[in-house]
C-alpha cells in the first residue's frame, strides 16, 4: 500500500509497534524516490494516537488521508477463548481504528481528505471459530457508516475496503483463544490476493470516493448473497463449519 500510495504522488508516514521494520520498509519507500517517514506507535492507546497525529502533522504540516490497517486476526472456539484475549483484539482491530481517526478527523476534514477502513469478509458476516476477528471487523463497519452520516457535507470521504485472503508473507500472525500468537505460515489452501493488486483497489476506492469495496470473487459472492439471499449463506456455513473448525483450530493451537 505504501509504496503504491508514493507512485500516486503521496507522501507516506507509516505506523507500527516495530520501529526496525518501520525503518527497513520507509527507506525502500525513499530508495525510490517517495517521501517517506515513519512513526512508532500503539493504536491501542488512545495517547499513542494522539502522538502519532501530533508527529504526523509536525512532519508534513497536513493529513489527507488516513487508513486504518492495523489489525491482528484471530481464531478458535469462543467458549475456549478468554476474557483477556477478548479486549486484546477488540482494543487493537477496533478500538486503534475509532483512536486513531478521532485524532485525526480535524486536520482531515481541513482538507477534506478521506478515512478508510480495512475490514475482511469477515465484516459481512460472521464466520464460525472466528467469532471473535468477525465481531471486530463488523464493528467497523457499523462505525463507517455511522461516520459516513455525520460528515455528510462536510467533504470528508469515508470508505470501507472487505478485504479476502492477501498474501502477506508467511510471518502474518493469528492469536489463538488463550492470548497466544502464532504464526500462520504459507495458507497454501487458499487463493492469496497479491498485496500489490489489493493496494490498487484501495487507491481506486479512494480516488473515486467510494464507500465500499468488496475484494475477490469469494467476497462479491457472499456479499451478493447476503443481499438476495442470506438463507443460503446461512445453509453454506452451517454445511461448511467442521472444515472451518479444521482450518481455524490447528492455527489457533499451533
Amino acid at each position: 500500500m505504501s509504496f503504491q500510495l508514493g507512485l500516486e504522488g503521496a507522501k507516506v508516514i507509516l505506523n507500527g509497534r516495530d520501529p526496525d521494520k518501520l525503518d527497513r520498509v520507509a527507506r525502500e519507500i525513499q530508495a525510490l524516490g517517495f517521501e517517506a517517514a515513519f512513526i512508532k506507535g500503539d493504536v491501542s492507546s488512545p495517547e499513542e494516537c494522539r502522538k502519532i497525529i501530533d508527529r504526523c502533522i509536525e512532519a508534513f504540516g497536513r493529513l489527507d488521508i488516513l487508513i486504518n490497517n492495523a489489525g491482528v486476526a484471530s481464531a478458535g472456539s469462543f467458549e475456549e477463548t478468554t476474557p483477556e484475549t477478548f479486549q486484546k483484539v477488540f482494543e487493537v482491530n477496533t478500538l486503534g481504528p475509532i483512536n486513531i481517526t478521532r485524532f485525526a478527523l480535524p486536520h482531515i476534514r481541513k482538507f477534506r481528505g478521506s478515512v478508510v477502513f480495512i475490514s475482511s469478509l469477515s465484516g459481512l458476516h460472521g464466520m464460525p471459530y472466528s467469532s471473535l476477528y468477525s465481531g471486530t471487523k463488523m464493528a467497523l463497519t457499523a462505525f463507517a457508516q455511522s461516520l459516513r452520516v455525520e460528515l455528510s457535507g462536510s467533504g470528508v470521504h469515508v470508505g470501507i475496503a472487505y478485504v479476502g485472503f492477501l498474501n502477506n508473507g508467511p510471518e502474518k500472525r493469528v492469536i489463538g483463544p488463550g492470548g497466544e500468537l502464532q504464526t500462520t505460515g504459507q495458507r497454501e489452501r487458499f487463493r492469496l490476493k497479491p498485496m500489490d493488486e489489493a493496494a490498487k483497489s484501495i487507491i481506486r476506492l479512494i480516488r473515486k470516493r467510494k464507500a465500499k469495496i468488496v475484494m475477490s470473487t469469494m467476497g462479491k459472492v457472499l456479499y451478493l448473497g447476503l443481499r438476495f439471499a442470506p438463507w443460503l449463506i446461512r445453509l453454506i456455513l452451517l454445511n461448511t463449519k467442521e472444515k472451518a473448525r479444521e482450518i481455524c483450530e490447528p492455527l489457533a493451537n499451533s
